[in-house]
């Protein structure tokens, strides 16, 4: 898998994210300040309920934007070529029943993007499993916390 395809492919994924979560904050905001949300009584907090969820939005939009922006500023770091995994490495890992993919990096863990044919999850170093995994090369093994045994396949 070409890491900086898979790169670029993370950073459009997440630009699409956060353009999604500004235009539900537009809606949710619009919707608050609509006629239509006007409360009825003192128990009618609709229109309350459609800021908080605007402000919410808008919060995720930015948190998506600073993901962008981290892994932007990162760029050079995480597209070198990796022996081990560590920050920038893409990873393939076999847990006996599967066999996965992995992106370390700084921010946007949780992140699954499709690519070739494979489900690609970014980790960051909050992960449980990165730190099961961090320093590991192709070849080695290790324990997760179940006690199940994995082994590192390949890192780019």
């Amino acid at each position: 898998m070409n890491k900086t395809n898979f790169f670029q492919c993370l950073l459009s994924t997440l630009r699409e994210e956060a353009l999604n979560a500004v235009n539900a904050s537009k809606d949710a905001a619009a919707y608050a300040t609509n006629e239509e949300s006007r409360a009825e009584s003192q128990w009618d907090t609709q229109g309350l309920e459609a800021s908080y969820l605007a402000a919410g939005q808008a919060g995720q939009a930015r948190q998506w934007a600073e993901a962008i922006e981290e892994l932007q500023s990162e760029r050079e770091e995480l597209l070198k070529r990796k022996t081990q995994v560590s920050f920038g490495a893409l990873f393939c890992c076999d847990f006996g029943d599967s066999v996965e993919h992995f992106f370390f990096a700084g921010t946007a863990g949780g992140q699954i993007i499709f690519m070739e044919g494979y489900d690609v999850t970014v980790i960051t170093a909050q992960s449980p499993l990165a730190g099961r995994l961090l320093g590991r090369k192709a070849g080695d093994s290790f324990r997760l916390a179940n006690g199940s045994i994995g082994q590192v396949l390949t890192v780019e």
